[in-house]
């Protein structure tokens, strides 16, 4: 059998060249990226941190955070039977896929209107998500998990409870619970009595979202925003975390074709 034909040093030379300026190329995206995705994210995490406290009867429109409790006008219980101001259920199946789990979601429930936010004895309506608002729910606190800050109301429940069986008053409310799998309830509510902290603007006497060039849309979060604020910092972070994964396996690949071209492979 022939043995192959060594490569020309000028073939040789075009393929670091090429490697190079791939490296190179890459390395711009990844500042171009940084000046536009990271820098400007980073600065609304910093407005985030530094908005101004605001009390029920102060005159403020721009962004606030506000600390105080939440109030329904007729009791409210969550499918699980718990007392709740407000809540979000959904059902989900585990079912086995090849040689994964797969999840998927069968039912989603919610019960979030006519609420009223209280502190002391000066009360507020609150209809920070109440006029078509898309909103997103912090379900999990893994290291990686994310939010975007716009143009979503943000909310944080606190830890999802998770339930089996499914109860009963789903079966009647979804319109099909038919599983591949096992059938998970989850659940976020709040509670009565719960304290919880919002970001909003004050518009005619009414806490609501906020416009596009505020930090973020609205926040309610049970308690503190702390859960909710890494979230958000996740978000840069795990494009950069991307656009450094690529960067060094360019630069990986060129070291070896160096390596290789210099004899060090004998």
């Amino acid at each position: 059998m022939a043995a192959s034909a060594p490569s020309s040093p000028a073939g040789n030379v075009l393929s670091v060249m090429f490697l190079t300026a791939c490296t190179l190329g890459g390395l711009l995206l990844l500042e171009l990226g940084i000046w536009h995705e990271l820098r400007p994210y980073a600065l609304a995490l910093w407005q985030l941190q530094h908005l101004p406290e605001r009390h029920i009867g102060d005159d403020f429109s721009g962004p606030a955070v506000l600390h105080g409790h939440l109030e329904t006008t007729a009791a409210r219980h969550a499918p699980s039977g718990t007392p709740s101001v407000l809540y979000y259920a959904w059902v989900e199946d585990h079912y086995r896929s090849g040689r994964s789990t797969s999840v998927r979601v069968l039912c989603n429930l919610g019960e979030d209107e006519d609420l009223t936010f209280r502190q002391g004895r000066r009360t507020m309506p609150f209809e920070l998500f109440h006029h078509e608002e898309p909103i997103e729910l912090l379900k999990r606190d893994g290291y990686l998990d994310s939010l975007r800050m716009q143009p979503k109301v943000a909310i944080d429940l606190g830890p999802v409870v998770s339930q089996k069986p499914v109860p009963q008053e789903l079966y009647q409310r979804c319109i099909s619970l038919t599983a591949r799998g096992a059938l998970h309830y989850k659940e976020a509510r709040l509670q009565p009595g719960e304290p919880v902290t919002i970001i909003a603007c004050q518009q005619a006497g009414v806490l609501r979202s906020c416009p596009g060039t505020s930090p973020v849309a609205g926040v309610l979060a049970k308690s503190s925003t702390v859960r909710l604020r890494q979230a958000f910092a996740q978000t840069p972070l795990n494009w950069l975390r991307g656009g450094t994964v690529l960067l060094a396996l360019a630069l990986g690949y060129l070291l070896s074709v160096l390596y290789k071209l210099s004899g060090g492979d004998k």
